[in-house]
Order: structure tokens, then sequence, then C-alpha cells
């Protein structure tokens, strides 16, 4: 059975909740303001906040600790309460909105926004009607919007935990952090730098960026662009719709490009094995390292530059359709020809490529 939300300043198994003394309520914009800080103990931990800014780092001790600030001329009308409502008995942190006080929206200034979110009365949002207390309904974020509050959000996570980030609008950054994140955003950027375990980011129009990693990274946008550098480890995933992905400096054992619309630029790459599905996107790789593994890059009908390294060896298969085949690389041999289709050796021939256009152009170099 779910437990029962508490409100902040009682305590709930897992979770305790420690508000300043010079708080003393919520009677005014002024003292609302000011910050309150709020543990979450255990190994697993949600948090839902609609519209703000997180920023999420590496912290000491056992457990995870929330440093929370209202923000904004209606702030004094946000509530932060903590459960142990979450999967599989997560410690979950929420910011509560007055539903009532909704009907004209959230405003927000900064960029980004959102139409249809089904936000709920116990500060959860997105999902089925199910999840979390009462259905909820649907509101728009953004410089329309009547109600003017937002939370900002300091977090301190111990290595090793796992913590799920849910915020609609606003900005999310990960600094130094290490453990097993998913950051789930509806129009929030997101920024990353030195960052070590699994990630997943999954936003909608949002922009990921990350400056060195170690690990497992997963990407899924929906119009975001994702920009990746210093990354090494097991797995770099792409999966965007329209938006673009920048990558450079990049050793990982399997790396994956998928994009509806969007292009694929990557530099200084080294991968076991790889794949790049483009759709109408073009792509541009540049490999570096001596051996070259199993990758399959399919574009429909973008265009596909690929530089090897010097000492590389493979094997290449090349069916450009109705584009072009350019060839600048040196000591390439065509072993055959079969219709449209090139087979190619580079070297000792040991890796594997398979590249298909449809009627995009080929260039190698």
């Amino acid at each position: 059975m779910r437990h029962q939300p508490s409100v902040a300043g009682r305590a709930v198994t897992g979770v305790a909740v420690a508000t300043a003394a010079a708080l003393g309520g919520l009677a005014t914009p002024a003292l609302a303001q000011q910050p309150e800080r709020l543990t979450l103990s255990g190994s697993r931990i949600e948090i839902y906040s609609v519209l703000g800014h997180a920023v999420l780092h590496r912290g000491s001790g056992d457990a995870v600790v929330v440093q929370a600030t209202r923000v904004g001329a209606d702030a004094a009308q946000l509530t932060f309460q903590t459960d142990q409502g979450g999967d599989d008995g997560a410690a979950r942190f929420r910011v509560v909105y007055p539903l009532d006080r909704l009907d004209d929206g959230l405003y927000w200034s900064e960029g980004g926004g959102t139409s249809g979110l089904r936000l709920r009365a116990d500060g959860t949002f997105g999902g089925d009607e199910g999840h979390g207390l009462g259905r909820g309904g649907r509101i728009e974020i953004g410089r329309r919007g009547g109600f003017r509050a937002s939370a900002d959000l300091d977090i301190a996570v111990p290595e090793g935990r796992t913590v799920t980030l849910h915020l609609a609008v606003g900005r999310v950054e990960l600094n130094g952090t290490s453990g097993e994140f998913h950051i789930d955003t509806w129009g929030a950027d997101v920024g990353g730098r030195d960052v070590t375990g699994t990630y997943r980011f999954d936003t909608g129009s949002g922009d990921v960026t990350v400056h060195g990693a170690s690990g497992s990274l997963t990407f899924d946008t929906g119009s975001g662009d994702c920009t990746v550098s210093g990354v090494r480890g097991t797995l770099l995933d792409f999966d965007t719709g329209s938006g673009d992905v920048d990558a450079a400096d990049v050793q990982v054992d399997r790396v994956r490009f998928d994009t509806g619309s969007g292009d694929v630029r990557a530099h200084g790459l080294q991968a076991g094995s790889g794949l790049v599905d483009t759709g109408s996107g073009g792509a541009e790789l540049a490999l570096v390292g001596g051996a070259v593994g199993d990758w399959r890059i399919d574009t429909g009908s973008g265009d596909v530059d690929l530089t090897l390294p010097p000492q590389a060896g493979t094997r290449i298969t090349v069916d450009t359709g109705s584009g072009d085949f350019n060839l600048i690389r040196q000591g390439v041999v065509l072993e055959r020809k079969q219709g449209d289709t090139q087979y190619l050796r580079v070297g000792d021939g040991r890796g594997s490529i398979r590249v298909d256009t449809g009627s995009g152009d080929f260039t190698l170099r």
C-alpha cells in the first residue's frame, strides 16, 4: 500500500525534514523564499519539480541532501513534501503547487515551456492518471502564465545512489556526480560535467550537453540537440527525433546514433562497434585508433563523410543507390562490384563497415 505523503516538518520512515528555525512558517513571501533543507535516506531517490533549476553534485554522508528555495511572487504558496511512495519504495521529494491557482498557467521567462502537462495534487506529473494522488489537470508553462512561482534545488548526492529527477521546464546541471541517474525533462536543458556511472537523459525539446563522462550514457530527445566530449566507458547511445548530435573525443565499447532528421557529427571517435541510422540526416564520422570494429551506417537520403584512422584495416560494403561515391583515401582496394554495391578493402581488412545512403553521397577519407 502506498504510504501517505508528509508535509514539510513531519518525519516519515527513511525521510527526514529539517526546516530552518528562522523560517517559522509560510506567512510572507520574504520568509517563504528562505532555503529549506531536506534529507532523503536510502539507495533510491525520486524528485519531482515542475519548474525551476536543479543542480546535482556529489555529496558526503549517508543521505541525499536537498536545499530547496522557493522563487517568485507566489512562492509562499508552494510546499515541499516527502514520502516513501516512489518506485520500489524510493524516498521521494515533491514540489507541490496549488492546482486551483493554475488556471492561467505557470509563468516562465527563461526559455522553454510546455502545454498539456498533467500536474497532480501531490506534485507529480506526466504518466498515466493512476500515478500519484488524483488525476490532476493540464497546465501550460511559459511567458503567458499567471502564477509566478518556481523552485531552485541544490541536491547533494552521495556516491552510488540511484536518482530519478523529473523537471518539466527549467534547467538541470550535474557536476561530478557518481551513481545511476535518470534525468527526465519536458522543455528543460540539461548539462553535465565530469560525471561517472550510468546516465539516462530523457528530454522532450531540451538540449543535453555533457563534457567529461565515464560509464554508460543514453540520450533520448524529441527535438533537442545532444553535445558530448571527453567520454570513456561502455556505451554511448543517442536517439533523437529532429535533434542533431555532436560528439568529440569519445572512447567506448559501443556507440549508437539514431536520429530522424537530425545530423550526426562525431570526431575523435573510437568504438568497438557502432550504428548510425539518421533517416534524412547526414553523418560525418572521423574514427581514431588502430583497429576498426563492426560498423553499420544507414542514412536514408543523408550524405555520409567517413574518415578512417591512418593504420585502419577493414572491409567496406558501400551501397549509395542514386548517390555518388567520392573516394579520397589512398590505398583502397576494390575487391568486386555487384550492381550498385561496391566491396572495398582497406589495409588488412579485419574490421567491417557497411554503408547504405539511399540517395545520399558517400565520401571516404
